[in-house]
């Protein structure tokens, strides 16, 4: 080889080293690039959840403060309810629907938000604790009643039955009813109470008693704390006055519900007198009924952007003070204490 092809080769080799760097460069700048990207893509992932969580923490706070506020604007309208009751006990000696308690109170714009509140006469309904004696038997006569009301509400007689072998103290059935026996071989077993209800609710697991039969009663009947109670003819529903005094004939219920919007009734004495019915034809009728009202209802419902809650309260009077036997939050009929 001569010295001319010994140069030229040696000057051709740096020129296939430089061409072979070329694509390594490339690839470690791409490799960059794609690094930079998913790095970018990462950051940009974290920032939207953090975000995301930020805005999320944001409203689960505000709905709280909500909750809390809407919460307190219920009780303060229970605390409102119970102001009225407590008024009504110093005007008036009788408890009707033509008195203040009684009629709807507008919804109230509080900041932010409403408030309303209802009160309904617990007393004008059918206590069914009632039927029960103090000696743990059936009162036929309020029995009698029970049977002539579940009539007149479309609900099958029949199922006065088991809830009668729920309220006494023995376990003997009734022809229709159950008693421990039948209760215990179910699949998901329990003893009756044999004793006074403590809610309303209650009544589902009564042999016979669904869902909606209880709320076809919830109108009509109520579950009370104490078992010595009267009906107020002033505010009771057609239906429970029906009951009552259908054996004397339609008329007579006509005339207590023209009679009472106009003016109220003061006693049972009243009663019989408007009624024109002898002592012998009402005896009895004074331990059943009375003007005067000593368990009512409270539902108090608020609102704060957007958010609901709701309180039922059991009120008691006694000799005029007021004051809450038990709470029911965001519930209403079904009552739960401990004073029976």
């Amino acid at each position: 080889m001569s010295k001319i092809e010994q140069t030229d080769c040696l000057r051709a080799k740096p020129v296939v080293r430089a061409h072979s760097r070329a694509p390594v460069q490339t690839n470690e700048r791409g490799l960059a690039l794609v690094a930079t990207l998913l790095v970018v893509t990462l950051l940009t992932i974290i920032v939207m959840e953090f975000t995301y969580s930020a805005q999320v923490n944001h409203h689960l706070a505000r709905n709280a403060l909500s909750a809390l506020q809407a919460s307190y604007l219920a009780r303060s309208a229970v605390n409102l309810a119970q102001l009225i009751l407590t008024q009504d006990a110093r005007e008036s000696g009788i408890d009707s629907l033509n008195e203040v308690w009684a009629q709807p109170l507008p919804v109230l714009p509080v900041g932010q938000g409403w408030v309303a509140v209802h009160i309904s006469d617990e007393m004008g309904k059918l206590n069914l604790n009632a039927l029960r004696n103090a000696n743990g038997t059936i009162d036929r006569t309020w029995r009698e009643v029970a049977e002539r009301l579940f009539a007149e509400v479309g609900v099958d007689q029949a199922r006065l039955d088991p809830l009668v072998d729920w309220l006494d103290a023995d376990d003997f059935p009734e022809p229709r009813g159950a008693e421990k026996e039948h209760y215990l071989s179910l699949t998901s077993p329990y003893e009756p109470r044999n004793g006074l209800l403590l809610t309303l609710g209650e009544l589902a697991r009564v042999e016979g008693f669904d869902p909606r039969t209880v709320e076809r009663l919830r109108t009509v009947v109520s579950v009370l704390p104490v078992r010595d109670t009267k009906v107020n003819v002033n505010t009771a529903p057609t239906e429970v006055l029906f009951a009552l005094f259908s054996p004397h004939g339609t008329q007579v219920v006509d005339i207590l519900l023209t009679t009472r919007q106009e003016t109220p009734f003061h006693g049972a004495k009243e009663v019989r007198e408007r009624l024109g019915l002898t002592a012998s034809a009402f005896a009895g009728f004074s331990q059943l009924i009375d003007a005067r009202s000593h368990y009512f209802s409270v539902q108090a419902s608020a609102m704060v952007n957007g958010v609901s809650q709701t309180l039922a309260t059991l009120m008691r009077r006694r000799a005029g003070e007021v004051f809450p036997i038990c709470w029911q939050p965001n519930a209403f009929g079904s009552w739960v204490t401990g004073e029976l």
